[in-house]
Parts: structure tokens; sequence; C-alpha cells
């Protein structure tokens, strides 16, 4: 299984890579299609002079009395109408490998280079366009608009609209290139087209032949993926729009109705077809483990539900909806309510409790009230528009937190977000979010969600679906219950904690280890201090990562408070844990608890990542 998991790994790695390059071929090959080929030669102001013209009326110097080295070759050319030997000494197989050569008077016999007048009245005498040639510069390689050529070049640059240069060969004179603009485009492109990323001027180099390889190992990878599928019964092969219906127990309510939906869509898709809406964070991706359903069909397992299932819940028949079509399934049951409404909400009240974190209260428009378990969360549909890079009404108090960051405004593309309810459905009629405000830092703009609703001000709506529930205590009263929180994490938690002692009345022991930075993001701090002392079966316990000297609680993460304080309760090996806050806070409290001999369906975890 676990060389499967790296063939799938490699295999979107590679889809990656070759089809970024795949995506540039396309743009490029699109480029080379619609481009002028005139302008794109450089030689849209290019004369095409002829250097040549008569022995006659010229007494040739004899070539063997000119020098005692023997060249491989001896031609004679001309240069502004006189003659001259050209001496190659040296010479590459192509023209612009590196060579060594002289001129020589073909007259007198004495040794000649060329002058930079001479240069300029060559350069002037190969442009037809009205720019001012500048004084030419003998300039050595490497070239940007001639990556090949390995010998020294006469550079001539032409103050036009294109910005056109010249160049010439250091030792004849002749000019071997006009680049411009449009040239240097199309040399881009070439560039991008033969991955040519490092300029060795051609297409024969060591990146386009790992290139064929990466789609070789892709096409690999991609069939021992699909054949690895097929074995599992995940593979499988229809057509056309057969419909499926399958018998959907809903648990909340212990009531059983027949959803029908097309048979290659997954279970995700075809309950939502029926507005039947599993719990999920990721789309359907598969990386948030939240769309579960239990299934009466035995089904295969996949990678992705190893990882976010336990093995006690893939024994019962768990399985997540979006790796598997309805088209394998005949009775399921689900954990969510049926007909999931869109709501319209209106802010009434909202305002700054911690530095970075916005209390904001909302109101159903309809006047409604809404029943939901303690520490669902509600999806915002945040529309498209222009939000601010940080609060326009931030408390004077809070001020200096915000010193380092910009003001200003940023564009957006409309997003959902996902927040969790601070309250429960019978402590008040009204919704309440915290909002962590996501800052904006090193060129990222500010968070989309939470510039926008920490925004909005009291009688502006939003629209918003659920609750959704899939985070919350179990019925087992009797239990004790751990709560490990850090940040804005601490939500669905209040809300739970909130529920079990007011609506529930739990007499059973339940304790709160939370964490923060300063005594400033403490969220909730008096109010839960408070709870603590009226409730004798609730510990509150803060922690802070960077007290101040005055503070007199525990210091540092939730991870160094939680150990010895398993140690000291015994009891806790039957307790149940709920989890919130950032992954990697979570990931080291799991492991803490775990290896504690806590077995994984105790724990609870609200994973954040909405």
């Amino acid at each position: 299984m676990r060389l499967f998991k790296l063939n799938t790994t490699i295999h979107k790695w590679l889809s990656l890579f070759v089809g970024l390059q795949l995506l540039i071929w396309l743009g490029t090959g699109l480029y080379f299609n619609l481009m002028d080929h005139s302008k794109a030669s450089g030689n849209e102001l290019r004369v095409h002079s002829h250097h040549e013209g008569s022995i006659t009326g010229f007494d040739l110097f004899p070539i063997k009395d000119i020098t005692s080295n023997a060249p491989q070759e001896v031609n004679l050319i001309w240069v502004l109408h006189q003659p001259y030997y050209h001496f190659v000494f040296d010479k590459g197989q192509h023209s612009y490998q590196e060579r060594h050569s002289k001129l020589f008077d073909a007259v007198t016999g004495k040794p000649f280079n060329l002058s930079e007048e001479q240069v300029l009245t060559l350069a002037k005498n190969s442009y037809s366009g009205q720019g001012k040639l500048t004084t030419p510069v003998l300039s050595q390689p490497p070239f940007s608009d001639h990556v090949r050529q390995q010998n020294p070049m006469w550079q001539v640059a032409v103050e036009d609209e294109n910005n056109t240069t010249i160049y010439l060969d250091s030792i004849t004179g002749q000019v071997l290139r006009h680049a411009n603009d449009d040239f240097r485009l199309k040399d881009l492109m070439m560039k991008l087209h033969f991955m040519d990323y490092g300029n060795s001027g051609g297409f024969n180099h060591w990146l386009i032949i790992a290139f064929a390889f990466a789609t070789l190992f892709l096409s690999i990878t991609g069939v021992t993926w699909l054949i690895q599928q097929y074995r599992s019964g995940l593979l499988k092969l229809g057509w056309g729009t057969n419909r499926q219906k399958v018998a959907v127990t809903f648990s909340n309510e212990n009531t059983i109705t027949d959803i029908s939906a097309v048979g290659r869509s997954t279970v995700l898709e075809g309950l939502a077809s029926s507005h039947v809406y599993l719990p999920s964070g990721c789309g359907g991706g598969g990386t948030c483990g939240k769309c579960v359903f239990l299934s009466s069909t035995k089904l295969p397992i996949t990678l992705s539900e190893q990882e976010h299932l336990s093995q006690e819940q893939l024994k019962e028949g768990y399985r997540l909806g979006c790796q598997h079509r309805f088209s394998e399934i005949s009775s399921i049951e689900v954990n969510t309510d049926r007909n999931i409404e869109n709501h319209e909400l209106v802010v009434v009240a909202t305002n700054f409790i911690t530095p970075f974190i916005k209390e904001v209260k909302f109101k159903l428009k309809s006047g409604k009230q809404l029943a939901f378990k303690a520490g669902a969360y509600m999806q915002f549909d945040v529309p498209a528009g222009m939000n601010s890079l940080r609060p326009d009404d931030m408390p004077e108090c809070y001020e200096k937190y915000w010193d380092s960051y910009y003001h200003g405004k940023f564009s957006h593309n409309g997003v959902t977000r996902h927040y969790s309810l601070v309250n429960f459905d019978e402590e008040s009629d009204e919704l309440m979010f915290n909002i962590r405000w996501q800052t904006a830092k090193n060129g990222f703009k500010a968070g989309i969600g939470s510039s926008y609703l920490g925004s909005l001000q009291v009688g502006e709506t939003i629209t918003a679906k659920g609750p959704f529930s899939d985070f919350y205590a179990t019925s087992n009263k009797k239990v004790s219950r751990v709560f490990i929180g850090a940040g804005s994490g601490l939500a669905p938690l209040r809300s739970i904690i909130f529920e079990q002692l007011k609506k529930h009345k739990d007499k059973s022991g339940l304790a709160l280890i939370y964490g923060a930075r300063t005594e400033d993001d403490l969220l909730y701090h008096n109010e839960l201090k408070s709870l603590s002392e009226k409730h004798k079966n609730f510990s509150y316990i803060p922690t802070l990562s960077n007290p101040s000297e005055e503070w007199q609680g525990h210091s540092g993460y939730v991870q160094k408070v939680l150990l010895p304080y398993m140690n000291q309760k015994s009891e806790l090996l039957l307790a149940e844990f709920y989890l919130c806050g950032p992954e990697a806070m979570m990931s080291e409290v799991e492991k803490i608890i775990t290896d504690a001999g806590i077995p994984s369906n105790k724990i609870f975890k609200d994973k954040f990542s909405r």
C-alpha cells in the first residue's frame, strides 16, 4: 500500500510539472501562429547590402608573403569597396563557434583592424530606419540577443521605437544580426517552447531530455494507478446517465428516505443533488475527511479513507462520500439534516474582543431561530469586491498590534468560507461567530472571508448556509470531557461547553485547556473564569506562549500543559478529548493523548481547515 501511495504522489507531482509545460507549449504555439514573421525576424528595417568589388585596378599582394603561420583557409573579401584577405587559422564546424582569424590588406599585405567609424558606416548601410545609431562597442560573449555566438561582435544600438541593435563580425564587419523588441519576444517564446531555460541556444539539452523521461514516468505511474484502482474495485467503467435509488437513513431524525441520483456521481454529489449535504471542507477532494457515511454494502477502502478514518470506523463500514460512486451503494446512514437551507443573516452587533478577533452577531432576516448542535458551523457566501487590508474600526487599545500592517484595499473574486458558531442554539436568538482577521503580510493579501465579515456593519446582510454539525459532544452524559484549543479554535469548544453545562446540566468532569499568545489574546477569559467558579465540575486552564511579567497562570503552549495534567488525572483514560486549533498543535496533542493509551475513537477534532 505504501508503494501505491508513493506511486500516486509521484504521479500528481509529475502531472503538475508536465501540465505546466503543456500550458506553456499551448501559449507559445498560439503566439507562433499569430505573430508577424517579418517583425519577429528582426529584419524589418534591415538592408541586405553586398560587399563585393572588382580586382581590376588592384595589384594584389602575394598571399604566401603575408605570414609564416599556415591558415586553414584564406578568403578575399571586400570591406567598404576595399579588398582584404581573411586568414582563418582555427574555426569550429559552425560559424557561431569560437574562431581565430585575421584581416590583411590585400594590396599592402599589412594587418588590418576595423575602426569604429568603419563599423558605424557598415551598420548604417544595413539600416533603413530613421533612428539614430550610437557609437559602436566591441563586446565579448555571451550575448542575450545571440546566445550561441562564441566570438566577439561589434554592437551598435539604434535609438528607435523598437530598440534595434545591430551586430557585426568583430573581424570582417559582416552584419550578423538585427535584433529588436519583436525579435526578442520571439526569442523568449522560442526559449519557453523548447524549454531552453539554460540558454543553450537550441533544443538538444538535458532539460528537454529529462522532460521526456518525466512524461514517460507520468504514463507509467498513471497506468499503475489505474490498475490499482481497478483491482481495488474503485474503477468502474460506465456510460450513460442511469439513475440509482438508495435508501438513506438520517440518524439525527431516525427517518429513512429514498434518494435517486446519477449512478456515476459520487455519494457526496448524489446526495447534494437532492439537497442532502454531507459536511465537506475540501469540496470533494478527499483531503478533509468530513463527508462520512455508514454503508450497509461492503466497500473497498481508499488511501484517503485510511488517512482520515480510524480502523474501528473502517471495520464498522464508515466511508467518505467523495471516494465512492452512487452506483456502489444500496443503503446508507448519514449524520446530517435534510434540505440544508440558505439563510439571509443581518448583523446585529460587531466588536473586537482581542487584537485580531472580532465577535460578529447575526440574526435571521426571516425572524426564525435555528436549532443546531453545539460545535456546528455555517458556510458564508462572500461576494466579489474590494476588501480592506486592515480594519477601519480598530479600537485604540489594540492599535499597537497593527502598526506594522498597511492600510489599503485589495480586490478578490467571490468565495465561500466556514466559521464555527460560538454559542449554542438555546443560548440566545443570535448566531455568534469569532472572525479572526487574517492579516496581509509579505506580499500576500488579507484573508478574503475574514476581512469581508470583519468589515460588516450593523444592519448589513450576508447569505449563509447551514448550520452543519460534524463536531459535537456525544450523547453519553456520564463521560468526562477534555477540551483543548488555541486562538479562535475556542469557538466550537465554548459552544459545546456552554451547551453541556447550561442546557444539559452535565455533572461530569469538564476541562478546557486553552492557549493564546498574550493576555489580550485570551477569548472570553472572564466569562470562562466565572463559569469555572460557578460549576465545580468545570476546570478552566488558560496558558500563554508570550505572557507579560504580571501573568500568574501557565505559560507555554497547550501541549506543555496537557502532559502533566493527564499524569495527575488517572480517570482521563476513560475521557473524551475535543480538539480545535492550528493543525500542528492538534497533531502534537493527538500524539500525546494516544501515547497515553487513549483510543483514537475517543478523540474528536474540528480540523480548523474550513
